[in-house]
């Protein structure tokens, strides 16, 4: 998934939005989920509440947070009456880093629910009777993340804070653990604070993003201008004694190489890593978008592959492709694969991709398919067999409502937002596609986040 087009049909708000300060706080049961999570509390006076923190048949004293005059989103202020199957979370710093939602579910559980809430909606808004619901997609639930974005924060008294923001606040929480980061980033996020206090310039350094990909690890610091020679040095130290690859990011995503040095082609913009994949390797910079969760993805993609059923006289057509985790896999196994991108630097990391693992059936486009017409399409777009599209939160309702003119026998669909996924999916049903797989992707253990991917035929 890469944001490429902002759809023109956005998600409606609600008018007469309110801060709620004159709601009085309410007891109420929780009855069941939203695909999100979230508790939901039908109330005397009708309205329908979400609640997050809490568990179905818990009794909960609730603060009105915002309402209209059907719905409240509010917070827990007690917890009244407990379930017996709340647990203690995990990590200490729970319930104040603003991630890991849901550590008060069993993992079992957290999937459940976001299943049985996906069923709920799908049905819903589909209105089918029945979904085709294919096993989820599940890797660790801890350890799992192999990438993540830390900020910095130096006091007047020069104390520093690293780590990450407070739930619906700017202010950082110093972490000292966190059990869904990748084992081998954690002590090394926690031994270059002191590195940092050392420095001369380091208020300059305003954020971390750490990356574990297979057997390398990296590390970059955001700076505000260029640091010291003698700050530059001790960093270098400090890279080599952890066995860290080191790298300055300034303004517009230009890098420097501390630890170690590169002399290749990319010493220009030396910020290329790599991941590996169905025996791909796929380079990208920090700034490009790759799926955090190693384990699912590759179960992800290899589910893919399987559902389209791909034969070797295939054409298909990848939108939303990114560095090409799916394009490249894709092209291993059909006779051609056209790519469309809306930013142009991830369609040259595609191309190079593409030339990299030696695949000549790759091209790769910087297009709108939302401007689809019938009688003028780009002479690049072929007549396709299957199309797959995995794009960003708020869908791609303008592109897909252009799909029917492609005539894809198959369509697959991959989603980081059920909401938008269930208005595109329907209007593919209008146009005589039906949906013969849906499975859930459980990429973000103990999170609200939920993915899933559908597969519609003619």
């Amino acid at each position: 998934m890469a944001k490429i087009f902002k759809p023109q049909t956005k998600v409606k708000q609600r008018k007469h939005k309110s801060t709620a300060r004159q709601m009085a706080d309410f007891t109420g049961v929780v009855q069941h989920y939203d695909h999100e999570g979230k508790g939901i509390i039908r109330t005397e006076q009708g309205h329908i509440a979400f609640v997050p923190g809490v568990m179905a048949g818990e009794r909960v004293r609730v603060r009105p947070k915002t309402y209209t005059d059907k719905i409240i989103h509010g917070s827990a202020l007690n917890i009244l009456e407990p379930s017996s199957e709340r647990i203690q979370a995990k990590c200490g710093h729970f319930g104040t880093c603003g991630g890991c939602q849901l550590q008060y579910m069993s993992s079992a559980q957290q999937v459940a629910i976001k299943q049985e809430a996906l069923d709920t909606l799908f049905k819903k808004q589909l209105s089918l009777a029945d979904i085709p619901w294919q096993p989820t997609l599940s890797g660790a639930d801890w350890g799992y993340r192999r990438t993540a974005r830390l900020a910095i924060w130096f006091d007047k008294a020069d104390m520093l804070t690293l780590g990450f923001r407070q739930p619906g606040s700017k202010q950082i929480v110093d972490i000292e653990a966190c059990p869904i980061l990748a084992e081998k980033l954690m002590p090394k996020v926690l031994a270059i604070k002191p590195v940092l206090l050392t420095l001369s310039h380091n208020r300059k350094i305003t954020h971390i993003q750490v990356f574990q990909l297979e057997h390398q690890s990296y590390m970059i610091l955001r700076t505000l201008g260029q640091i010291s020679q003698e700050d530059k040095n001790q960093l270098q130290v400090f890279a080599r004694s952890h066995q860290c690859s080191l790298l300055l990011e300034y303004d517009k995503h230009q890098f420097e190489s501390l630890w170690p040095q590169q002399a290749t082609e990319t010493e220009h913009n030396p910020a290329i890593l790599n991941y590996q994949l169905d025996d791909l390797t796929f380079e990208f910079q920090p700034q490009n978008f790759i799926q955090i969760n190693q384990s699912v993805n590759e179960q992800m993609v290899q589910q893919a592959l399987d559902w389209l059923a791909l034969k070797p006289e295939d054409r298909v057509l990848d939108l939303f492709s990114g560095v090409g985790n799916f394009t490249l896999p894709l092209a291993k196994r059909v006779k051609e694969v056209m790519a469309v991108e809306g930013v142009n630097d991830m369609v040259t990391r595609l191309k190079q991709n593409a030339i990299l693992n030696g695949l000549e059936n790759v091209t790769a486009h910087q297009a709108d398919l939302s401007q689809l017409e019938e009688k003028r399409k780009p002479k690049w777009l072929k007549p396709i067999d299957k199309l797959l599209l995995d794009p960003a939160r708020d869908g791609a309702f303008a592109v897909v409502k252009k799909i029917p003119l492609l005539a894809p026998k198959q369509i697959l669909y991959v989603s980081c937002n059920p909401a938008t996924m269930a208005r595109d999916l329907k209007h593919l049903l209008s146009a005589d596609y039906r949906l013969t797989k849906i499975g859930l992707l459980n990429m973000f253990p103990h999170t609200s986040h939920v993915e899933a991917m559908a597969l519609l035929e003619k």
